[in-house]
């Protein structure tokens, strides 16, 4: 209402100054420009209450996601509430052949035996570390090093039905690897996996 009055200020103060100007406007004229202006402000405000009941419902909706991610963080929270105490229980290293990520027959040994380990133990979580040699490209060794945790995680997945959530990997590529294949770690020995199976301390 208020913005209506503030939009028909100007109209009315000119029709007044003609009147006193002596302009003659017809009251047909004066009729007809006041229904004009009052239909402009109308939709005007028809327009800033729409927009209000936009932002409203936008504000809504932005508060029941807010609800829904405090509700999910909370669980998260619950959910991790215990793995302070959780200790490695089982650990290994699996081998790549140069610029791969296929997994040996010996690299599927050590799986088997975490993914057993995993179904024995629910609760535990299994952390896979991908490595590569020094050489090549930074960007393509990390890229590397997390195609090879990867294959390590779909293995388990695969193979003993382990749940995505429970198994984390990452890749360190070349950032931790030593160069020289005398007087420090053989190449071989750094294109890699760690495995390290997490639970809970009895």
């Amino acid at each position: 209402m208020k913005k209506l009055l503030v939009l028909l200020f100007p109209l009315v103060a000119l029709l007044v100054m003609s009147v006193v100007t002596g302009c003659g406007a017809s009251k047909t004229y004066v009729d007809q420009a006041v229904s004009d202006e009052r239909a402009r402000a109308q939709a005007d405000v028809d327009a800033v209450e729409k927009d209000v009941a936009a932002n409203k419902a936008e504000m809504d909706k932005l508060a029941a996601l807010t609800k829904q991610l405090e509700t999910k963080t909370n669980m998260a929270i619950n959910e991790a509430k215990g793995f302070e105490n959780y200790i490695v229980i089982w650990e290994a290293t699996i081998n790549f052949p140069f610029d791969s990520y296929e997994l040996t027959v010996e690299a599927k040994d050590f799986l088997d035996q975490g993914g057993d380990m995993m179904v024995a133990n629910p609760k535990a979580i299994m952390e896979l570390a991908g490595y590569t040699d020094p050489t090549g490209d930074a960007a393509y060794n990390m890229m590397l090093g997390d195609k090879r945790a990867a294959a390590a995680k779909y293995y388990l997945v695969d193979s003993y039905g382990v749940s995505l959530f429970r198994i984390f990997n990452m890749s360190y590529g070349e950032t931790k690897a030593q160069s020289g294949d005398t007087g420090g770690v053989k190449y071989s020995q750094q294109r890699k996996v760690t495995l390290k199976l997490w639970g809970p301390q009895k």
